[in-house]
Order: C-alpha cells, then structure tokens, then sequence
C-alpha cells in the first residue's frame, strides 16, 4: 500500500494547499462509482498517477508520508486522498494505519471523506473515534436517500448530486451567469427525503476553492449535507447512476 504527498495541489477548485494520494487498492468493492464510468479518477491523467502511486513507482509508506504531515504548519489545511481512501484493503479501514494518520495531523483541519462501508466491521466505531482526535472525515454517500441513511450514524456526510445543481461551464469558464444559475436551479431540491439540508459546494457555482471555504474540514457535526454536482468528463455516467438509483450493494446495518 503506497501513498504519495503533493506539497502545492494544482487543481484550481482546491487551491494550492498540500495534497495527499492513496493506493488503489483502498478504494472498497462497495463503491458503485468505481470500473463502470463513475470515479473521475480512473479517467485522464490522474489515473495515470494514480497507477503509479498504487505500484509504487512514486509511492512512499504511509510512515514516510506520516512524518510529512508533521512538518505541515500548526493550521494547514491539507487533503486527504484525492484518489484512493482510508488505509486499509477494500472495505476494512485499518486501525493502525488510520491512527497513525490521526495522530500525524495533530488536530490540523483535512479535507477527507471515505467511501467504506460504514456499518463495514469496525469501521463506524474507528471514524469516530478518529473525529474526536480532530481527523474528521466525511461519509461519501451516492444519493440523497443513502446521504439520509449515513447521516443517521452522526458524522459528516457528502453527496454526489446530478449535473443540474453545478452552474454552466466549457473549458474552464462560465457560461451563464450567477443570476442565471440561481433562477436555473431554484425548484431543485433544498432538503434530502429525511429533512437534512443539502448545501451545494460554492467550487461548482463561483471562483472558491476548498482553501478558500474548509466547510468540509469541519472537526464537529455539520449542519447541512455538502453536495457535490457530478463533475469531469464521466460526470454524465454518473447521472445515469443517479437516475437509475444506483447504490451500493454492501450497505446494511450490522
């Protein structure tokens, strides 16, 4: 299991903060985004560094990238796994890998989010606790009806949301305008089935980026559902999924 450390990310929605990518093989089988179009990772040339990350080719430990983060300034707002997931193979989050990332960070905000299953072993029980060591990570949840079942397990929770909630673009640039893309997206839905509100990622509608905004880094319990447009050049495969009602088949309450 490799890992590599981007000092200065060059994603222009994410800004120039530090960036980290995990081997492929923490990705968990669950995950419907993945090997059918959905994971924009497995397309252009992030998949390309993400195949040599996995093989080891510019793959360092997870202790080597551990003693990385300690260098990190006290405040740093860094990312966590771009591609790949939690240390751990497939579904299982392993403990000893995850807590030596918790304790590395020392309480430094991270943009970090999981597609393990939850209810997955002993997994619910390790993300808690990794919260309240100040390493919050976010449950990726693949609709809305999933992000309501998720957040029932009290952390923080991301949704995937169809291409309609992100305002306009070609290349890079806007092509309507705020104004036009709020009256545009006005009647999509607000809340989730259960109630929780659904707060679109300002990255997919204006010129912030997650160093500019953090929201995701949040350490206590959240008060809406971060959503984010399907995006990249496979984010009409991902509509499909969502129109469909794709979900993950390993999901259940143990």
């Amino acid at each position: 299991m490799y890992y590599h450390f981007t000092e200065v990310s060059r994603n222009r929605k994410v800004g120039p903060i530090p960036v980290v990518t995990s081997s492929r093989s923490t990705c968990p089988p669950s995950c419907p985004l993945a090997g059918n179009g959905g994971c924009y990772a497995e397309g252009g040339p992030l998949r390309l560094f993400w195949d040599a990350v996995s093989k080891g080719e510019k793959g360092i430990s997870l202790d080597e990238l551990c003693a990385r983060i300690r260098r990190l300034p006290r405040y740093q707002l860094w990312r966590y796994g771009q591609a790949g997931d939690l240390p751990g193979d497939g579904e299982e989050i392993d403990a000893e890998g995850l807590f030596k990332l918790v304790n590395a960070n020392g309480r430094r905000p991270v943009l970090a989010y999981t597609h393990k299953d939850p209810y997955f072993g002993q997994n619910l029980s390790l993300l808690k606790e990794a919260q309240t060591g100040g390493f919050s990570v976010n449950l990726s949840a693949d609709n809305l009806e999933e992000a309501d079942e998720l957040s029932a397990t009290g952390l923080n929770v991301v949704v995937v949301l169809p291409t309609a909630y992100a305002r306009k673009s070609r290349a890079g640039e806007w092509t309507e305008t705020l104004t036009e893309y709020r009256d545009r997206t006005r009647k999509l839905p607000k809340y989730t089935p259960g109630g929780h509100r659904i707060a679109v990622c300002p990255a997919t509608y204006s010129d912030v980026r997650c160093v500019d905004c953090g929201a995701c880094a949040t350490f206590g319990r959240r008060a809406a559902i971060i959503g984010f447009p399907a995006h990249g050049s496979r984010k009409y495969q991902v509509d499909s999924m969502l129109k469909t009602g794709t979900k993950r088949e390993h999901l259940s309450h143990q």
